[in-house]
């Protein structure tokens, strides 16, 4: 599926609520942050940072801090996007801080010091 379609969106959307019902916190969180990178690849940036900061905040509390660099690199692209450099950068420099305290794969590493 293309994103740009809104299908996948809307697919997004409804296993977000199933994972909200059946209480799935982890695959919840997962699915939102393929909903903020589908709302950047469809320019629903405003969305995008909304849901992302929501995200940011629970992310840090659950120490997930994998799925913390991917979101944060998403809202330095969405800010990039939008123009807004300094908010792009410090994102970027959270990222990176970050995934200095992780193992990172190959892909994430060159997505982080491009």
């Amino acid at each position: 599926m293309e994103a740009a379609t809104g299908q996948e969106v809307e697919l997004c959307l409804e296993c977000i609520e199933w994972a909200k019902s059946e209480k799935r916190t982890f695959l919840r969180q997962a699915l939102e942050a393929r909903l903020v990178s589908l709302y950047f690849d469809t320019k629903r940036y405003q969305e995008a940072l909304h849901l992302g900061s929501q995200l940011l905040r629970e992310l840090k509390k659950m120490d997930d801090k994998a799925l913390l660099v991917e979101v944060q690199l998403l809202e330095s692209k969405t800010y990039h996007a939008l123009s807004n450099l300094p908010k792009a950068r410090a994102a970027l420099t959270s990222a990176r801080t970050t995934a200095n305290a992780i193992y990172c794969p190959p892909k994430l590493q060159a997505t982080l010091d491009m």
